[in-house]
């Protein structure tokens, strides 16, 4: 099968010297958080005193861990991807969450003060992929190690505008000289401008011109690698975090990989080394969506519905709806999502006929989550993919709100078809949040070949630090790819990363 992404890897690196530059890192970060009081939600529940009785520490040891799923949760969400509300920690720095409540935020009076009460903020990170038979290559192995971050200044508020500005930076360990040893999201060397934004916000209400940060369906930042996916454009929204409206349009965009912003999309052959349209320019994407949750004893209902139009690509409609129970421990819920698109333009990609229906059970008791996704690809065979949909900003990077998807690849990318994924994850005790997933892709790139039948098992966990070291957090996601007639594909991501003042 194709890749469409550059590969690459690293030679030379051993694991211990890995571990003993994150312990390195450990250090450092000790050393850096020393003085900081620990606030963490996420600690352990305290000693019982004598007052307390044995249900009431379990129920406290419960709340805690709940909390440290719902932490990881908010961190882990993609754009739009609640899954039906249960979202699954893809990304590895989903690990740390470190910011504080909007409501600590203090207005400026002054021109002067908004300026020197203004916060900082940034990450460092330490990120190594180590990869057998990369994307099916038999023999391509991979070992990558990138270290980077960011730092971000915002300013505080003044008659309802801040501003904000944040650069990141990416440097590898010890790269192989071979490019196809060098993971192609870590290897190269960037210094690169981020956000840039002025903002307006009261009443509810929110509106950032700039570059910035997204989070809608297909087209969000994905924090997940050294520097962050970001937009140039303008972006207003109404409403709290379970009931809003958002209208937005991009002119240009910013990938992982990328040093400035331009006309391009991740279809473009400076991402995608197989592209076959090279580095033609349109003009971004425009969307309006929105989402509300209603409850209606003894059921809540959530539901979410979006349109885009990728420019010279796409015209995408999205629409997803949910039931579960608004009391109880254990909370069954359904979830259902439907997908039509059809080509815009110039069809850079040629024609676009794509339908996907899909479906969610679960259950979700306390921290703990389990879920059963299947979607429908419709097949077309004189269409993009035979009938998959297109992304331009998520090709590669993450399969968005579909509720089946693998780890290692995107559902859209592989064709049309069946798509499976079992999936649990939780906070079996504070600090941890804990996954596993199984996924399975019964998709055709085109009509006349056979199913990729490709099966995928997934584990992962994150822990955060607390105490002196809040802010520090570690990572792993390990993945097994097969499909028949091909190498196994396998890879491990390990980060290490710091967090302060966000």
């Amino acid at each position: 099968m194709k890749t469409a992404r550059k590969r690459h890897r690293l030679g030379q690196l051993t694991l211990g010297n890995t571990f003993a530059l994150l312990a390195t890192l450990s250090t450092g970060a000790h050393a850096q958080s020393a003085s900081a009081p620990d606030t963490s939600t996420t600690a352990p529940a305290t000693p019982p005193t004598p007052a307390q009785s044995k249900p009431e520490l379990k129920a406290e040891r419960k709340a805690a861990d709940t909390a440290a799923a719902n932490k990881v949760e908010k961190k882990a969400t993609e754009s739009g991807d609640a899954h039906g509300a249960v979202v699954t920690p893809t990304v590895p720095e989903a690990a740390a969450e470190t910011a504080a409540p909007a409501a600590n935020r203090k207005d400026a009076t002054s021109l002067v003060d908004m300026f020197t009460q203004g916060q900082f903020s940034g990450d460092a990170r330490t990120i190594y992929f180590s990869t057998h038979n990369a994307f099916f290559n038999k023999g391509q192995n991979q070992d990558t190690i990138s270290y980077g971050g960011g730092l971000e200044y915002t300013t505080a508020r003044l008659y309802g505008f801040s501003l904000g500005v944040s650069g990141y930076i990416q440097r590898g360990i010890n790269h192989s000289d071979n490019p196809d040893q060098v993971d192609g999201y870590l290897g190269p060397n960037l210094t690169a401008m981020g956000e840039a934004y002025l903002q307006w916000e009261g009443d509810n209400f929110k509106f950032t011109a700039g570059n910035q940060a997204l989070d809608v369906p297909f087209a969000s930042t994905y924090d997940w690698r050294m520097a962050p996916q970001l937009f140039q454009g303008f972006a207003a929204r109404y409403g709290d975090a379970d009931n809003y409206v958002t209208a937005f349009k991009m002119f240009r965009f910013k990938s992982y990989i990328d040093d400035s912003f331009a006309k391009r999309t991740t279809y473009n052959s400076d991402v995608d080394s197989f592209s076959t349209i090279g580095n033609e320019e349109t003009n971004g994407f425009w969307g309006v969506g929105g989402a509300r949750k209603v409850t209606l004893d003894p059921v809540v209902l959530n539901g979410q519905a979006w349109y885009f139009t990728y420019q010279d690509y796409a015209k995408l409609a999205y629409v997803e709806g949910q039931i579960s129970p608004s009391q109880g421990a254990w909370k069954p819920f359904l979830g259902a999502q439907y997908f039509h698109e059809d080509g815009d333009g110039r069809e850079l990609l040629g024609n676009v006929d794509s339908q996907v229906y899909g479906l969610q059970l679960g259950v979700k008791h306390n921290s703990m989550t389990l879920s059963l996704g299947y979607d429908y690809i419709a097949p077309h065979h004189d269409s993009f993919l035979n009938g998959a949909l297109v992304t331009p900003y998520a090709h590669n990077v993450a399969s968005g709100p579909l509720f089946a998807q693998p780890f290692l690849s995107s559902t859209q990318d592989l064709g049309a078809g069946n798509a499976y994924a079992l999936d649990i994850n939780g906070a079996p005790m504070g600090n941890w949040f804990v996954g596993a997933r199984y996924s399975f892709m019964d998709l055709k790139s085109s009509g006349d070949v056979a199913s990729i039948d490709q099966s995928e098992y997934l584990v992962y966990a994150i822990y955060n630090f607390d105490g002196k070291l809040k802010g520090l957090s570690i990572a792993d996601f390990f993945a097994i790819q097969t499909s028949p007639g091909k190498s196994t594909f396998l890879q491990n991501r390990l980060t290490l990363e710091y967090a302060w003042g966000k």
